[in-house]
């Protein structure tokens, strides 16, 4: 077999388009001018979005001119009580920093924290909970007409005054931003740092703090909240990460760490990523080849990892469950030297379990060093790294006919392990190593590398019930053994910059990516012993008979050219993109001696529109395509041509001013054209596959500090098969894919107090009725499912427990034309004991 690594490979250096984006916003006056004599408002000039390093020179001083400092340097607006600042010096702060992160260190040994508000605005506050009143902010006078001069008490001369509307904020208490629900900003939609307002593209993000809340252990649980996506649609799966997004298949191309892709060409090698190695996932809807090349039509998630930070990170958890479940995790972090100039992340994970089916382990050992150097003020190197070894097994095929539907012999039991307990198994090992690499250059240029390579082998043995015999008790087996080897290497060159033509500012993105996959599988089908299902034990024997053989291997490429462009003018936002790529896809048969290989190009692009509202309302309307190649040749022994489609989306955003709460509609039309089925006549490969699917979303998060924590989305999706080779699915949904699903989570904890840091908390999980067969006869009901958590925060020390599947209902996901189901996800009970310091 070919070994990656005596591959050389291309170095594809970074295509880059001028941009810069300048906003104005005019100062805030204080001193009887729209704030209080005892508030201040320090003015921001230039728009700089949170992740954004800037460079700040603030040397010690009184607190009030180092925030006068740092205002002016970041372009942010802080508000305080001037009586908080007197008599306070400031250790200042000097470096290339995120605003944030510079004002915590401006801000250190002051005993205040900051609030943030709205973006790019924060309020001081005291530390240790004291509550501070805050500024209540009115539309300001304006100077008459003629006068001259800076306006009284607006510090600069070449400010002008701001008209806001009046807004009242009450006294709350600071929350954790790390356990919020709700991210302002995702770079995911569009490689650049426009806040998620902004951005033309239905997109969730599960935070960190989400997924501690619901104590998420896999990628499935992690999108159950989450409107347009489907994590689990073939039940009870331990292997791998599935991925449906709306209502098309995302798994084996839809799936992204840190924006660079992980291909898999094949179910049987595939990634399960660990949730807690996340710092956030982030979910596209829609077509996302203009940035990102060959992929699903429905969309992407980016695995956001956990980077090095400057402040202390130190969290120990032990963590016990039903089913025989035992871990210990642990996230280190922080500064190496006292310059910042060195700062690490190291998240690691033991985990011995069971699970709801016998025979069907859940262990896993994780471990994710990362390191950053900041080799200057304007350039930084991150190191990051990931191991990862697990020992499961598969989901078990269950015959209808005693789970979905009444069998005369009874039922089958949920922990029914239908395959061949002394030669199943499943065991992957992976590890991942990358770099990230940012310069920024004068003139407001950066730029950005993102190289990873990771490698990906599993070996495994899966016996399973394909049918019942007429005696609707004995299962029929077949095997299906595996040896895979899955390798890829990717690169991002990324240029950005901002820059402004009259009235017009632009920010725009250019850049070049590269990605190769190869892959090496040796697989057997034979046919194994039959057992009687309804015995809980009945293993049959372990013979088999081998009836089919490959060994194969595949080697994928692409490189793309992308340009995108964010125009702004006014309250209108433009955005346009346009990529084009070129794909070549080469495999070999080992044991038939052939090799085949095939070329695509391809042009896509997107263009959206939006408008932001001063209230924080941002409606928009977009068109994008997308492209897939499609492998083979058609009876005229022709290539395939790509597959292709498209979608219009049009929707709204509302960032409610002041809270971190947002809320998110869309609809939406997307069609999938040109994919490659059988010809039931000839049995030969043709081209003629089309399906569209049709929908309106809605999501909604916040986290109130109040301390009420809140998740809701609804999804409603028309799937039809438009054109195909099968008169049988003409006009029918597509197969398990709900028509509507929701969900609602709720969960509060009291912010003072005798039960302050007490939290409890709960939701519902609703799946609509599905297909399991293409003719749609076969109809799978729908359901509610229904989770809780308990917790509670004291001092260092967090004390959780979570239920999912609170009633423990047994519900099923169902397929292979109807014939076999498996169980979703049985009551689950986990023990979760943090320490932080």
């Amino acid at each position: 077999m070919k070994r990656i690594g005596n591959v050389g490979f291309r170095l594809i250096v970074g295509l880059g388009i001028p941009f810069f984006l300048m906003m104005t916003a005019w100062p805030v006056r204080a001193n009887g001018h729209g704030l209080s004599n005892e508030e201040t408002a320090l003015p921001g000039l230039i728009r700089v979005a949170k992740g954004d390093s800037v460079r700040f020179d603030i040397p010690p001083q009184q607190l009030t001119g180092a925030l006068t400092a740092f205002a002016e340097q970041s372009s942010w607006q802080v508000f305080y009580s001037a009586d908080m600042a007197d008599n306070v010096r400031s250790q200042g702060v000097t470096g290339s920093l995120e605003p944030e992160k510079a004002l915590k260190e401006l801000l250190s040994g002051t005993g205040l924290s900051f609030r943030v508000t709205q973006p790019r605005t924060v309020t001081l506050v005291q530390e240790e909970g004291a509550v501070v009143p805050p500024p209540i902010i009115a539309a300001p006078e304006v100077q008459p007409q003629g006068a001259s001069g800076p306006p009284e008490g607006s510090g600069r001369a070449d400010t002008k005054p701001l008209k806001v509307q009046e807004v009242v904020v009450k006294d709350v208490r600071m929350r954790d931003p790390g356990m919020s629900y709700v991210a302002e900003e995702t770079n995911s939609a569009t490689k650049s740092d426009i806040p998620l307002l902004e951005t033309p593209q239905s997109v969730s993000v599960i935070t960190r703090g989400r997924m501690q809340s619901q104590e998420v252990n896999t990628m499935a649980e992690a999108l159950r909240y989450t409107a347009g996506v489907q994590g689990e649609p073939s039940g009870f799966e331990p292997r791998l990460t599935w991925l449906r997004l709306r209502g098309f298949e995302s798994s084996t191309d839809g799936l992204f760490k840190d924006g660079l892709q992980l291909r898999n060409p094949s179910f049987g090698t595939t990634y399960n990523l660990e949730p807690y190695g996340a710092e956030q996932v982030d979910v596209l809807r829609g077509p996302a080849s203009f940035l990102y090349g060959q992929g699903s039509p429905g969309g992407l998630l980016n695995f956001i990892t956990k980077r090095p930070t400057l402040d202390p990170v130190r969290d120990v958890q032990m963590v016990v469950g039903n089913f025989n479940r035992y871990e210990g995790r642990f996230d280190f972090g922080g500064k190496i030297t006292e310059s910042d100039t060195l700062s690490f992340r190291l998240t690691g994970l033991f985990r011995e379990s069971g699970t709801q089916i016998d025979h069907v382990p859940y262990d896993r050992i994780f471990v994710a060093p990362a390191l950053t150097w900041r080799m200057s003020s304007r350039s930084s190197l991150t190191f990051l790294a990931t191991y990862q070894k697990d020992n499961v097994n598969a989901l078990q095929w269950l015959p209808s006919s005693g789970t979905l539907l009444p069998n005369p012999n009874g039922v089958v039991t949920p922990h029914r392990f239908g395959g061949q307990p002394s030669t199943d198994h499943y065991n992957r090992s992976e590890y991942h190593v990358g770099y990230e690499f940012r310069h920024e250059f004068a003139g407001n240029w950066n730029f950005l590398q993102k190289v990873r390579y990771n490698q990906n082998n599993v070996n495994q043995a899966t016996t399973y019930i394909f049918a019942l015999e007429p005696d609707q008790r004995t299962g029929l087996r077949d095997e299906w053994s595996d040896v895979g080897r899955l390798g890829g290497l990717a690169m991002d060159n990324q240029l950005h910059g901002k820059f402004s033509t009259g009235s017009l500012h632009h920010s725009v993105l250019g850049g070049v990516d590269f990605w190769r996959t190869t892959f090496a599988l040796q697989r057997q089908f034979a046919e194994a012993s039959s057992v009687d299902v309804f015995n809980r034990y009945d293993y049959g024997t372990p013979g088999v008979i081998p009836y089919f053989n490959s060994n194969q291997e595949f080697t994928q490429y692409q490189t793309g050219v992308y340009v995108q462009d964010q125009v702004k003018y006014d309250q209108w936002l433009l955005t346009g993109g346009i990529r084009h790529d070129w794909a070549k896809n080469e495999t070999a048969d080992l044991l038939a001696n052939t090799n085949q290989s095939q070329t695509d190009k391809k042009l896509t692009g997107r263009a959206a529109l939006t408008y932001l509202f001063q209230t924080g309302l941002a409606p928009y309307i977009s068109y994008s395509t997308f492209f897939l190649p499609s492998i083979g040749v058609n009876p005229g022994g022709q290539q395939f041509k790509p597959e292709t489609g498209m979608q219009y989306e049009a929707g709204i955003k509302y960032q409610i001013p002041r809270t971190r709460a947002f809320v998110t509609a869309a609809v939406f039309d997307l069609t999938r054209e040109n994919y490659v089925q059988t010809d039931p006549g000839t049995f030969l490969p043709v081209q003629r596959g089309k399906a569209r699917s049709r929908g309106v979303e809605f999501e909604g998060s916040a986290s109130l500090d109040s301390g009420l924590d809140i998740i809701a989305a609804y999804t409603f999706l028309d799937t039809k098969i438009l054109e195909t080779t099968d008169p049988v699915e003409q006009g029918k949904m597509f197969i398990q894919t709900p028509p509507q699903f929701g969900s609602m989570w709720v969960k509060y904890t009291f912010p003072e107090g005798l039960l302050k840091g007490f939290g409890f908390g709960g939701g519902a999980r609703y799946t609509g009725h599905t297909y399991a067969d293409r003719a749609n006869t076969i109809k799978v009901p729908s359901y509610v499912l229904g989770d809780a958590v308990v917790d509670y925060l004291w001092k260092q020390w967090r004390f959780a427990l979570n239920v999912t599947n609170i009633f423990n209902r047994h519900t099923f996901a169902c397929f292979n034309e109807g014939q076999t189901c498996t169980y979703n996800e049985l009551r689950t009970v986990v023990g979760t004991v943090a320490y932080k310091w």
